[in-house]
């Protein structure tokens, strides 16, 4: 069993703090000396990196959690957005299906987060941009934040011709 572990978090998206880099590097080890030979290495990368990194973020972040009822805020706002973005997956998959898409996107719903990977390829990609305005990563994946009930249908019938 691995008894490290090395997480980098960031809270540009959740907080809202985007250009402000804020974000955490949690380091998790077995004993002191692992600790300090990694922190010694993620050190020489932050220097390499950036040195001093910017503290107004920082000090949003630990405004906002220090604060019981910011913080409570926050995470209501934080929800609304989680449920938003998951109805929005919903009509996403049920849109594609009344457009006549001919596969299953049901998987869609089961992703979390701000972007979903939708399957589609490279090709499929380029074309949405090319023929419909319509822009994704080549890897396939979309911003689910940035669909709405009004732009679902021009969109799914835009992936639906690229099918």
């Amino acid at each position: 069993m691995h008894q490290e572990l090395i997480v980098a978090s960031s809270y540009s998206k959740n907080f809202g703090l985007y250009n402000e880099r804020v974000g955490a590097c949690t380091l998790v080890a077995a004993n002191e000396e692992t600790v300090d030979r990694a922190f010694s290495q993620m050190k020489s990368v932050i220097r390499a990196n950036y040195s001093n990194p910017p503290a107004h973020g920082a000090s949003v972040v630990a405004t906002i959690l220090s604060n019981d009822a910011l913080r409570a805020i926050w995470e209501q706002e934080l929800n609304d957005m989680r449920q938003r973005i998951q109805r929005m997956r919903l009509l996403f998959v049920n849109t594609l299906a009344e457009k006549g898409a001919d596969r299953d996107f049901s998987f869609i719903i089961k992703q979390n987060g701000m972007f979903s990977f939708s399957g589609l390829t490279k090709e499929q990609v380029l074309r949405l941009r090319e023929e419909f305005g319509v822009y994704a990563v080549a890897s396939g994946r979309v911003n689910v934040a940035g669909m709405t009930p009004d732009n679902m249908a021009p969109l799914c019938e835009a992936i639906v011709a690229v099918l």
